[in-house]
């Protein structure tokens, strides 16, 4: 049986992952996120290592090596074009549930 929580869990990690990326798109300066293997996934197999992996399957990020080996290589990852409009629309999708919940 799927564990609901675990889902929701996930979702939230994908969504929290893309929308730190959206802000660095929309901020001016940096606009990817950069850092070896170690630092961004933490470790090999992890929920946000598969949520990376997840949201590159998707299009919705782009992870470019920079240099390196294993674990110390060097990425740097940003937000696509699907990857805005998912997260936009995702949020969208969010505020309609929100005003439903306040109406009743």
């Amino acid at each position: 049986m799927v564990d609901i929580e675990k889902v929701r869990e996930r979702k939230k990690l994908r969504l929290d992952i893309l929308g730190e990326l959206y802000q660095l798109w929309f901020s001016g300066g940096e606009i990817s996120m950069s850092g070896t293997k170690r630092d961004i996934y933490q470790e090999r197999n992890t929920e946000r290592h598969l949520a990376f992996h997840y949201l590159l399957s998707m299009g919705f990020i782009d992870i470019t090596p920079m240099g390196g080996k294993g674990m110390d290589e060097v990425l740097s990852i940003s937000i696509t074009v699907k990857g805005i409009e998912f997260l936009e629309s995702n949020l969208e999708d969010e505020q309609k549930i929100d005003v439903n919940i306040c109406e009743q």
